[in-house]
Parts: structure tokens; sequence; C-alpha cells
């Protein structure tokens, strides 16, 4: 399956119902967004490779990239719906042929956000399609699929902007050094 056919789907299917409209701005640090929990086991240690808009592949997005080993439980930041899930794929490398290759799992929440989880291994996506999420599920395993160089997950959140535009979203987090907005290069601990 190719990516971009899915992702029109996507936005179809996240355009009904409740909207969730992001209006704060993440640089300035007031924002009314809601707060995620890190997708990894409580008190678990990660570090965060790539960060919103990094040069290497987030230049025009607002993603994050976590280096963790492949087979690392992964469990959802927030409650949802899941409205999109991948597990067969082994297919890997930095080549653009190989953006459609990964593993990956989107759950919609109710403001219509989506979280988007991408890079799991193959067969180490545990959920389907249509599958009710409750926060801190496991939800997969990490690995290395897709356009990837690494073991690491990819996290990133889609919703409206305040223009109705569905867009990236910045997200903060529950850490142990308090609601942050997180940056790459640093260390963060999983506290929920």
């Amino acid at each position: 399956m190719k990516v971009w056919p899915f992702v029109l789907i996507l936005l179809s299917a996240c355009g009904s119902g409740n909207k969730f409209y992001y209006s704060g701005q993440y640089k300035t640090g007031h924002d009314s967004s809601f707060v995620y929990s890190l997708p990894f086991e409580t008190g678990k240690k990660v570090f965060l490779v790539q960060g919103y808009e990094s040069m290497f592949s987030h230049k025009a997005s607002k993603a994050l990239d976590f280096k963790v080993k492949s087979g690392t439980k992964i469990f959802a930041a927030r409650k949802g719906i899941v409205i999109g899930a991948r597990g067969d794929s082994d297919r890997r490398g930095l080549k653009q042929e190989n953006l459609a290759d990964g593993n990956y799992i989107f759950i919609q929440h109710d403001d219509s956000s989506v979280a988007q989880y991408w890079h799991f291994r193959k067969n180490g996506v545990l959920v389907n399609t249509g599958d009710t999420i409750s926060a801190g599920q496991l939800i997969g395993y990490s690995g290395n699929t897709g356009y990837s160089a690494f073991p690491h997950l990819h996290f990133d959140v889609r919703g409206y902007d305040r223009n109705g535009n569905y867009t990236d979203i910045p997200t903060r987090f529950y850490t142990q050094r308090g609601i942050v907005y997180l940056q790459p290069g640093k260390f963060y601990r999983t506290f929920r």
C-alpha cells in the first residue's frame, strides 16, 4: 500500500465530528493543547534523536524520533481509536522507495487529532484498525522499517489549526522534568 492514498483517506476520515484546533505557539511556551505521555514504559529513559523541523528528515514537520532498541515496547500516548495499522513490512533504508514501507499505527483521539507511530518491527503491531485503545496500553514493538537508518520510534500528531487546515501539531509531554516540549539531543524519562 502506498502512503499517499492512505493519507487522503485519513484526511477524509478526520474531517468529521469534533475537531481539535491548535492555536498555541510552541516556541513561545504558551499552549492549551493536550499533554501527552511518552509512548514508553513508565520510568523508561529514552533519547530524542530528532525534534521538530530537524534538518535530516523533519525539515518541514513537527515530528519526533526516539532512538530505542528494536523490540522496545510502545504504548499509546493517549486514548483513542485505531484508524490505520500495518505490521507486515520488513523493508527499510534511506531511499525514497522505502517511504511507503514503514509499519505504523494511527490513533484518532476524541478531538479528531491523530497520533502517528512509525517504524514498528515486522509483526510488531499488536492492534487492528477499529480497536479502542486506552492511554498507556501496549500497542506494539519498535523496529527499523520504512524510511529508516536505525531502530527508532517516529511520533507525530496531526490535527486542525485555527484556520481549519489539517496540519502537524506540536505536542507537550509529561516527563520527570515536568510538562515540556521535547528537545533533540536530550534524554527523557517516561512519567504518567
